[in-house]
């Protein structure tokens, strides 16, 4: 039979058994702070008592200054010095001319500079060594700008420097010899400077020079071997030359193309070549040959009027056709003769040599006409081509040429730029080598007297030994109360067994508490009623108490009995109910309250209307039977031997409802190690399927490896950790063994009983 339990909200469920967000925790170590406050309270005070004994030994500290001005005062002035005129190319202009503030602070303060003071002060005192003094100037001595009031434009052109020390004597040493160097600094120094960027310009002069002129020779010699001023605008002219060749090529080609068409559609025309067109016109300008091609036309007009009377035999016919053969003769005789002359070379069946008429003489001049102006364009087409080569070949040096050109008056310009501007340097510089305006102390080293004419000393400041007495004593106590902790080795709050081990916190367990409630009853206050209750964790637990003290404890429920309910609660929330079927109650040492956290969880179940068995496997040091003044003559290794069934053992307990008990038996010899087994095995599953709920109280976690096999059968592991007792090291050696054995683990109950 089980109860369900009613539904709770999410946000019970997420907190029951939370242990604690993920990282690093700082709740453990600040609880630790807080436990050992009286010893870091203690530490602290006597660290800062010492630091103030300590403190009071300081000596007072003197404190002294002088004023140095670094600029003119007034305008008139700065426009009157030579520098201002040298650096305005004598143009004076207030706004040009500026100190350079901050790199002169720095630059008095410098290791240079102080070591140089620390060496004149220890040859005038020789009270203390050089590296003492210098790391006491480097530490107190202060050069600021000395200001007007507050807020931006307050800066005056005074330098206040100031020097803290033990010593009266030695502090005012120290300024006058500050006051001196820095004085020599604005003048000798300064100068001695501003010389030797004179000497360095003039040195760098002639290697410039001399650059100069090589560059510029290299100029000349490619002006010279290109015959040119400046290579760019020549290499556009040459494309600009390039481009018209290619523009008139274009139109020749156009040109050519089109003279090529018409002399082809004349050849078509007249049948006739160039050649036979030429030789046509020749023979046509014969006057003889001219005469004899009309005699023969005559001649072959009277034939066919002859033909028309006559047979081709007549007298007639054969006269008319005699005299065509002579003047056909003479004719070719005639034709031959000015071919020869002429030396023209036609063909023998050629249209050249018949009559031409008029009209085909003037389409056989325009051919002529045609093919000279063809050769004349090809002509001059063939004289374009080699210029244009010859102009590309030229403008592909160009590229190169006009980079070595326009590098070449790169590094002119620039070696130019850099002479003129050490040329005008070194003018500024001797300009300002010659000025007689260096900075002026107007007010001499001091430090403050008294009326009586002694100097006016300082208290010491305790305030930072004071503090880092108090930090020293926190610290100090802090790791001692860590360690004090680490060597306890022990769980001082419920809270540090989840947050140190990383596991649910299942419940906490009070202290018993009811029998204090049991004193303070008055059964006049309590009706006459009767109720049955059990009390459990001590071996003089009193049975069947008077009814008004039983309804008395009924109603004033202890908070060692509420907390068995919270356990039992998050059981089932985490287990959701009916899920949580069996589970083992263990410890890491002896004396632990392992039984009783057990038989009052059972209890607690049983309550809830569940049917509980309680399993004593607890063979070093068994308990139930005595927490619940039963039997233990027969009991769980009897089972195990095979002596005796479950169902005869196991015992109900007296005056509490659905809850029995299986002890562990008289029979256990002190000699056995082990209780698993195959059989113990059986035994887990067939009471699991019997009651609602098996809880297995177990010896020490580590004292068998039966709590392993037991554990893993079990719906999961309830860890017993007794505040101010436990081990640390013990417990987190059993939750990470129980880890990487992939055990089931419920969490941890903190228990207060000791």
């Amino acid at each position: 039979m089980t109860t369900s339990l009613p539904d709770l909200p999410v946000e019970e469920l997420e907190e029951g058994g939370s242990s604690g967000g993920k990282g690093f925790n700082f709740r453990p170590y600040l609880r630790i702070l807080l436990r050992k406050a009286w010893l870091i309270g203690g530490l602290t005070c006597l660290t800062t008592l010492g630091a103030w004994i300590w403190s009071s030994q300081d000596p007072y500290t003197y404190t002294g200054n002088f004023f140095l001005l670094v600029e003119p005062i007034t305008a008139s002035g700065k426009l009157t010095n030579p520098t201002t005129l040298a650096r305005t190319q004598g143009v004076p202009n207030e706004n040009l001319f500026a100190l350079d503030y901050p790199t002169n602070l720095v630059f008095l303060t410098s290791p240079g500079m102080t070591l140089k003071i620390a060496q004149e002060v220890q040859a005038k005192e020789r009270i203390r060594k050089v590296p003492a003094i210098w790391k006491d100037i480097r530490q107190n001595l202060s050069v600021t700008r000395a200001t007007v009031g507050q807020g931006r434009g307050t800066a005056t052109k005074i330098f206040q420097v100031s020097y803290t020390g033990q010593d009266p004597q030695e502090v005012q040493t120290i300024l006058e010899t500050a006051a001196n160097t820095f004085l020599e600094y604005s003048s000798e120094d300064r100068e001695t400077n501003i010389k030797a960027g004179v000497k360095f310009i003039d040195e760098q002069l002639p290697e410039l020079q001399e650059r100069l002129q090589g560059l510029k020779a290299k100029q000349k010699q490619i002006r010279q071997n290109y015959e040119l001023i400046d290579p760019l605008p020549k290499n556009q002219q040459v494309l600009a030359q390039i481009s018209s060749l290619e523009q008139q090529k274009f139109t020749l080609d156009t040109q050519l193309q089109a003279q090529q068409k018409l002399a082809n559609s004349l050849q078509q025309q007249l049948k006739l070549s160039p050649d036979e067109a030429f030789a046509a016109a020749t023979l046509s300008q014969d006057p003889t040959r001219v005469a004899l091609l009309s005699q023969l036309q005559q001649l072959d007009s009277q034939i066919a009027i002859a033909s028309a009377t006559f047979t081709d035999n007549s007298p007639q016919v054969q006269d008319l056709q005699d005299k065509r053969q002579n003047i056909k003769t003479l004719l070719d005789q005639t034709t031959q003769d000015i071919i020869t002359n002429n030396g023209l070379s036609i063909s023998p069946n050629s249209n050249a040599l018949e009559f031409q008429d008029p009209t085909r003489l003037g389409l056989i001049q325009q051919l002529l006409e045609t093919s000279n102006q063809i050769k004349s364009l090809q002509a001059q087409l063939e004289a374009i081509e080699p210029t244009k080569q010859q102009l590309e070949q030229q403008v592909k040096r160009y590229p190169n040429l006009i980079n070595e050109y326009s590098d070449l008056e790169r590094q002119i310009q620039l070696t130019e730029q850099i002479l003129n501007k050490l040329l005008l340097q070194r003018e500024t510089l001797k300009v300002e080598a010659a000025q007689e305006l260096p900075w002026q102390l107007i007010s001499k080293p001091q430090i403050p007297l008294d009326g009586e004419g002694s100097p006016i000393g300082s208290p010491p400041s305790r305030r930072k030994k004071l503090l880092a007495g108090a930090m020293a004593g926190i610290l100090l106590g802090s790791a001692i109360a860590f360690i004090w902790e680490k060597r306890q080795n022990i769980f001082y709050t419920a809270e540090d067994i989840s947050q140190l081990l990383d596991i649910p916190l299942l419940g906490k367990i009070p202290k018993d508490d009811r029998e204090a409630l049991s004193d303070t009853f008055s059964p006049s206050h309590l009706p006459q009623t009767e109720v049955e209750v059990m009390e459990t964790g001590s071996e003089d637990n009193r049975h069947g108490q008077i009814d008004e003290e039983a309804l008395f404890l009924s109603t004033n429920q202890s908070s060692f009995l509420e907390a068995f309910d919270d356990l039992y609660l998050q059981l089932y929330l985490q287990q959701q109910g009916s899920n949580l079927r069996s589970l083992m109650v263990c410890s890491v040492e002896s004396q632990d309250g392992c039984s009783t956290i057990a038989l009052n969880l059972a209890l607690n179940a049983a309550q809830k209307g569940q049917q509980v068995l309680l399993v004593d496997t607890n063979f070093s040091n068994p308990q139930l039977h005595n927490l619940l003044n039963i039997s233990n003559h027969k009991g769980l290794i009897d089972v195990l031997q095979e002596q005796v069934s479950p169902q005869a053992i196991i015992e109900t307990v007296r005056d509490t409802d659905n809850l029995s008990v299986l002890p562990i038996g008289e029979s256990l010899g002190s000699s056995i190690k082990h209780l698993w087994s195959p059989k113990f095995n059986s035994l887990m599953e067939e009471l699991a399927k019997t009651y609602d709920l098996v809880i297995y109280d177990t010896p020490p976690f580590f004292l068998s490896s039966d709590m392993k096999f037991i554990a893993k059968q079990t719906n999961g592991i309830i860890l017993v950790a007794t505040l101010q007792k436990t081990s640390q090291s013990l417990l987190k050696k059993a939750v990470k063994e129980i880890k990487s054995l992939n055990l089931p683990l419920l969490g941890a109950v903190a228990n207060s009983r000791v």
